[in-house]
């Protein structure tokens, strides 16, 4: 089973070896590295690429550069990975993102037969259908991002491959969007199609493969049965990718709400069921992290803007944003801090929606940083409002 120890000499010597093969030589020399360090460019494991300095969580690297590099050093420790690669798995959490992958790669090869031989000009219809229900690999994302990373963050040398994993799912995103545009653009040229697909494909079968050989050994030796059994459980609040799963099959979680407690204030008095309820009953998501940067609560309302599970609880809220947002969040958190600000808030679109995102400093009555409030709330039917209404118009 993989380990998480660290072997010193094995690291100094994959640091150079990562140094040397991303400067500019010629082929000859390149195999000249290779050669040089073979032994153990093939004694690779998953854990000791979170180890080596390119990965580390203060790399001079930039995430995008770490990036146009990966799938090279992937393939060049290969043979050592391998031995440790997950094709299988007995836990039904390892099996169901095993089984969306082959279902995800059995998608993939079956629209390649619409574009290989005839032009994709005179079947652009046909493949819309084909490429919109991969827009659902998100769900897969989702999970990893919002699951498992949190599982397993706490516990690994560093975060930057899930974060440089956080970004390729991102691109993967954009690329699907990107593919269906031009899918829909009957001006676009057909080379610029096939180049834009086949970067898809190969994005989704780079990520398909890092799972497989680094991050799924990784977490499978870093995750016990109880564990795994909660964040499967997890899984169906998110969904699945071209698979069916069965919910009645896992074994509910009990409440640990006895209905006992009372909330007194000079406005009210609640007890604890009451203020689930209100909380749940918002109009708006709200999330709440406290002083130390973790999550601590967040509402849990039918149709949430973006994803939360229970998975979350104790995360640092700089994991629970994509790397491209994590220098702003860390910017709104600072200043709140720093009592430089009160409030920050943003407006996006969303879905087909427009959202209004909002952050509060949360003080005590002696202006204490207790921690951040976010909210978000869909505006766009209150963004069309005007003039008034004074009658209840219930048909």
């Amino acid at each position: 089973m993989e380990t998480l120890n660290k072997e010193t000499k094995k690291i100094e010597r994959l640091n150079a070896f990562m140094e040397k093969i991303t400067e500019d030589l010629s082929k000859e020399e390149k195999r000249d590295v290779y050669e040089t360090y073979k032994e153990t460019v093939q004694d690779v494991r998953p854990i000791d690429l979170f180890y080596v300095e390119m990965y580390k969580h203060h790399t001079k690297q930039s995430i995008q550069a770490i990036k146009n590099t990966a799938n090279k050093f992937v393939n060049a420790f290969q043979e050592g990975l391998k031995r440790y690669e997950m094709t299988s798995h007995n836990h039904p959490f390892f099996k169901a993102l095993l089984d969306e992958n082959q279902a995800i790669i059995n998608h993939l090869n079956q629209i390649k037969a619409y574009f290989k031989k005839t032009p994709i000009a005179a079947q652009r219809d046909t493949l819309i259908k084909q490429f919109e229900p991969l827009l659902e690999i998100d769900k897969k994302f989702v999970k990893k991002e919002n699951i498992l990373f949190s599982a397993i963050e706490e516990n690994v040398p560093s975060t930057k491959p899930l974060e440089v994993m956080w970004s390729l799912h991102d691109d993967a995103r954009k690329e699907t969007k990107k593919i269906l545009q031009l899918l829909k653009d009957t001006s676009v040229d057909e080379s610029i199609l096939k180049k834009t697909i086949g970067h898809y494909y190969y994005l989704v079968y780079g990520i398909i493969q890092k799972e497989r050989l680094i991050l799924f050994p990784i977490a499978d030796s870093l995750l016990d049965k109880p564990t795994l059994d909660k964040m499967y459980q997890s899984c169906f609040d998110i969904g699945f990718v071209f698979i069916e799963r069965t919910k009645e099959a896992i074994k509910e979680a009990k409440s640990d709400f006895d209905g006992s407690g009372v909330f007194k204030t000079t406005s009210g008095i609640l007890n604890a069921k009451q203020i689930a309820l209100i909380f749940n009953h918002l109009p708006i998501d709200i999330t709440y992290v406290d002083k130390d940067d973790r999550v601590q609560y967040f509402n849990v309302r039918k149709e949430r803007h973006f994803p939360r599970n229970p998975s979350i609880i104790g995360r640092l809220v700089k994991h629970c944003h994509p790397p491209k947002s994590v220098d702003m969040v860390e910017k709104i958190v600072q200043s709140f801090k720093d009592g430089q600000k009160d409030s920050a808030d943003f407006w996006i679109n969303f879905k087909d929606k427009k959202l209004y995102i909002q952050y509060f400093a949360i003080r005590d009555e002696n202006g204490h940083y207790e921690g951040v409030l976010e909210a978000s709330q869909d505006i766009t039917d209150i963004q069309k409002i005007s003039g008034e209404k004074r009658l209840l118009d219930w048909a």
